[in-house]
């Protein structure tokens, strides 16, 4: 075993390692300090590059980030739509102006195909554009497309689109486009604009040829081609020129040089030329226009038009001659013709209207008519005029036009509307007659019927004082004599008394006929509607006239048909009075043989029936040539006859009239020789009244044994009041007395009584201011009968005006008191208190007749039916029309509506109607009061309701 280490050994041996161990660490601090001073260095280094790099970085990153900046900010503020597409047709970039145009943003277009947005009508077409372009590498090319956009409008898109190749040649395609809708919408509109203006030139049946500046031809149509005879088609002759290719030929014209220089100078003038005429050679005439084309104050050719106008010239010709031809017409007949339109405004005056006015053509055209001609009082008559002028109305009427010089001339204008083709109303014409010379004769004409009718009415006067002389002695004459035949007298006194009676009677009738005459023309013929037997009456005439046709030695028979209804509702008295007329006459006339009466049943309904007479004698007979004037008033067969059996020739006019009257007719036959045959024919309503009611002579039945009627008599005449007490007390009757009208006021102020028979003439106070107190001052309704000698037509309407309910003439007749208390007395008249029979009731007897309507209109029964129809439609209306007025006292619309019906109450045989409406009328013009009208107002209405079921019955069988 080694020994140890000596430890100084060890110790120095340490020591060294210690040293070296010191050195080494040493150099190595040296070499580690030298590195971390170069390490330092290099950090220093490392640190300043690493800024700079730094610093270059973000300058180079701000450099770019500006320019992407700027980038983006030109490709959005671009108008145009850019985008890029891949090859597979996926948007990849899109800038604002495709969210502006078609309303996507960039979101939604990033990854969408394109084929989404195009109309499916284009979208194979452009899928093939774009892979052509991607195929063959085209840089870049231009196509136009619709799209729909995101609200879903269509949007036309014309774009430019180029192929691009990035960094790794990955081909884009890269489109910049815009929106052409408008444009597109323009280009659609001007090609349909132009495709139908071609049509339409090409289909015209004008002749059309349009050039331009440089005169080549840019369109024609075919019809200019066949006008001139050129050869070739209008297609072909597009883009030549006008001179060599279209010039007419100069042989078509009659004068070609014209035709030629007038061309010339218009293309030289460029001035619109209308209207222009030429002659071809062949008799054709065309008309020709010239119209240059200007283009932003360019002129750009110009366009002609040629017509054949050769009809239309012939006929403006034909109208042109017509024209002169009816113009020189309505020169020769004086009539002036002024045409205005709608504001009347004067658009042509015709020669002879010139010359009634004063003025000249050129004066008068473009003037107002109604300022400048019309007369200030008459231009409402021109304005309602107007108004049916524009409703298409005709119409005439007469005004007062001023003269240029200021004097007043008279027309009769006959206006008429004018239409354009078009059926618009455009304005009127008026054709004016000169009345100024006829309406100078109708003033003299007035003056004169003024004169006539003071005359006429100074003459009525005269008659109306002759006949209250003549009729007031008659009066007790016959009164007294038909007294005095009830007195027990011998033969000799008899037949005295008898002569004084036929005396008076012949008297009375002369006197009466001249009367009844006067009361027909005037219209107030009284005419009643109450139940009467035909054959009775006719029995009873029979009897009247037989004595007179035995004293000739002549036969008189009657003989009725046994069909006749038992009682029939009409005027018995006019009815006898007809008949003893005719009767009265055929025995006059007859002196050997005698007279047949026959009566017979013409027609019959449920409701009316139409009864004939027919009287035939075997007397004298008449000519030929007088029976078509037989009657005529104041006219008989000869002088002879005149002379040798007297009479005024009144009688057969009467009968006609008083026929006419009640809605019939009456006619004659004669052979002259071999006597004469009347014919009479009268309608008459069925009466459902049992005959036995009914005496001859017509009267109902009275039994004054039963009556209590108070009657007054109003009479200053001693002899009159006896007669009228007498009268009344033959009937069974008493009545108390009045010597005038102040005494009548005082009785009937102290009591009340059923009838008054008021005399007119009386001293202190007259009949008529009596009757107007009774009716004013004390509030009755009495009925009032006037008695008076004063027959005349007028003094019945008087009395009527006066308040007075009916005339009662002198002398009076039994029969004729008998109607007046049958009338206003109803109650009075039984068949005695154990009766058990109805009681009669007057009725207001309607008087249509459908003979005298279809007179009035030329036996047109269709025609008839429609104003029946009318009548009836319009007339309930009109009653209760007049109702309201009554109750709001408007006399003036009341009088209005019956001076309208009136016309038409004529065209029915309305007789009583007719009459009515005089006499209320004449009321009304009168100024009466309303409380004196209304008892006729109401009598009128009460009338004419009961003619409406007579009307309507005829028009239902019709």
């Amino acid at each position: 075993m080694n020994s140890p280490e000596p430890i100084q050994r060890r110790f120095s041996r340490l020591k060294r390692q210690l040293v070296c161990q010191q050195k080494e660490q040493r150099r190595v601090e040296r070499q580690l300090k030298i590195k971390s001073l170069r390490l330092a260095k290099l950090e220093e280094q490392h640190s300043l590059l690493t800024n700079k790099l730094n610093q270059q970085i973000k300058i180079n990153l701000e450099q770019g980030q500006q320019s992407e900046y700027q980038y983006r900010q030109l490709i959005d503020s671009v108008q145009d739509i850019i985008f890029k597409i891949s090859p597979e047709g996926y948007f990849t970039f899109a800038n604002s102006m495709m969210e502006n145009c078609l309303g996507y943003t960039q979101a939604e277009l990033i990854g969408r195909h394109f084929v989404h947005l195009i109309l499916p009508d284009y979208r194979a077409e452009l899928i093939k554009f774009y892979q052509t372009m991607v195929q063959t590498g085209q840089s870049a090319t231009y196509i136009e497309f619709p799209v729909r956009a995101k609200d879903g409008r269509t949007v036309w898109i014309g774009q430019t689109v180029g192929l691009v190749k990035d960094d790794r040649q990955v081909p884009e395609l890269v489109a910049v486009a815009r929106d052409i809708t408008q444009r597109k919408l323009t280009e659609d509109s001007f090609q349909l604009t132009q495709a139908r203006l071609e049509s339409l030139i090409t289909n015209l049946h004008t002749g059309v040829l349009v050039e331009d500046e440089n005169r080549k031809i840019t369109l024609t149509n075919q019809l200019y081609c066949d006008l001139f005879s050129i050869d070739q088609s209008p297609d072909a002759l597009v883009g030549q020129e006008f001179v060599s290719v279209a010039v007419p030929p100069a042989l078509l014209f009659a004068n070609a040089e014209q035709f030629f220089q007038g061309m010339d100078e218009v293309v030289a003038n460029r001035v619109a030329v209308r209207d222009r005429m030429i002659n071809l050679a062949d008799g054709r005439i065309l008309e020709w226009d010239y119209i240059p084309i200007w283009l932003a104050g360019q002129y750009r050719g110009h366009l002609w038009k040629y017509r054949d106008i050769t009809q239309k010239y012939q006929t403006d010709e034909r109208i042109r001659r017509s024209e002169e031809k009816y113009r020189s017409i309505m020169n020769t007949m004086e009539l002036g013709l002024l045409e205005v339109d709608n504001e009347q405004t004067i658009l042509r005056a015709y020669d002879r209207f010139c010359d009634m006015m004063g003025y000249t053509q050129e004066e008068l055209v473009g003037q107002n008519a109604a300022d400048l001609l019309v007369h200030p009082e008459y231009k409402p008559v021109l304005n309602q005029q107007q108004g049916q002028r524009k409703q298409g109305n005709t119409g005439s009427y007469e005004m007062a036009l001023m003269r240029k010089d200021g004097t007043r001339i008279w027309v009769l204008v006959s206006g008429v509307p004018i239409f354009d083709e078009n059926g618009a109303l455009v304005g009127s014409m008026g054709i004016h007659f000169d009345l100024s010379e006829r309406k100078r004769l109708e003033e003299e004409l007035a003056q004169a019927r003024q004169i006539a009718e003071d005359a006429r009415h100074t003459e009525k006067q005269f008659l109306a004082n002759m006949s209250h002389e003549i009729r007031t002695p008659l009066n007790a004459i016959l009164g007294f004599s038909n007294l005095l035949e009830m007195t027990v007298l011998d033969s000799e006194q008899t037949e005295f008394t008898s002569f004084i009676r036929t005396a008076g009677k012949n008297l009375l009738n002369i006197v009466n006929d001249i009367l009844d005459i006067s009361k027909i023309e005037a219209g107030m013929l009284p005419l009643e509607s109450i139940p009467f037997s035909i054959p009775s009456l006719a029995d009873s005439i029979r009897t009247m006239l037989h004595s007179a046709a035995t004293e000739k030695n002549l036969w008189l028979t009657v003989e009725t048909d046994p069909t006749l209804p038992a009682v029939v509702l009409g005027d018995p008295t006019r009815l006898t009075q007809i008949l003893v007329n005719l009767l009265n006459n055929a025995i006059k006339f007859t002196q050997k043989g005698g007279v047949r009466v026959r009566i017979e049943k013409r027609a019959e309904t449920a409701e009316s029936v139409r009864i004939r007479f027919i009287v035939q004698d075997t007397g004298i007979g008449m000519a030929p040539d007088i029976l078509p004037h037989i009657f005529e008033r104041f006219r008989q067969a000869s002088d002879f006859t005149t002379r040798y059996y007297g009479g005024t020739g009144l009688g057969l006019n009467i009968v006609k009239s008083l026929a006419e009257m009640q809605g019939g007719w009456v006619n004659v036959s004669s052979t002259l020789g071999e006597g004469s045959c009347f014919t009479l024919e009268l309608p008459y309503r069925i009466a459902a009244i049992p005959v036995d009611l009914i005496t001859p002579g017509s009267a109902i039945a009275l039994n004054p044994e039963h009556s209590n009627l108070r009657i007054l008599i109003v009479e200053d005449n001693l002899m009159n009041q006896k007669l009228a007490l007498q009268v009344l007390k033959r009937l069974g009757y008493t009545a108390q007395l009045a010597e005038n009208g102040q005494l009548a006021l005082a009785r009937l102020q102290k009591e009340d009584f059923d009838l008054v028979l008021m005399d007119i003439q009386m001293p202190v106070m007259d009949g008529y201011t009596a009757t107007r107190h009774i009716r004013t001052t004390l509030k009755k309704d009495v009925p009032i009968i006037a008695m008076t000698a004063h027959a005349l037509a007028s003094e019945r309407e008087q009395c009527l005006q006066a308040g007075m309910n009916d005339f009662l003439p002198k002398p009076f007749q039994v029969e004729e008191l008998q109607r007046i208390l049958r009338k206003y007395t109803p109650l009075h008249y039984s068949e005695g208190p154990s009766s058990t029979k109805p009681k009669a009731v007057v009725d207001v007897k309607p008087s249509f007749s459908l003979e005298v309507l279809l007179s009035a209109l030329d036996n047109d029964r269709e025609f008839a039916a429609e104003v029946m129809e009318l009548f009836l439609e319009q007339t309930p209306g009109e009653i209760q029309k007049i109702q309201e007025c009554l109750e709001q006292s408007d006399l003036a619309t009341i009088g209005g509506i019956i001076h309208t019906q009136k016309v038409a109450f004529k065209m029915f045989g309305l007789t009583e109607m007719v009459r009515l409406s005089q006499v209320l009328g004449a009321q009304i013009g009168d100024g009466q009061t309303v409380a004196k009208v209304t008892p006729l107002v109401n009598q009128y209405l009460q009338t004419l309701e009961a003619e409406l079921p007579v009307i309507q019955s005829t028009f239902d069988n019709m």
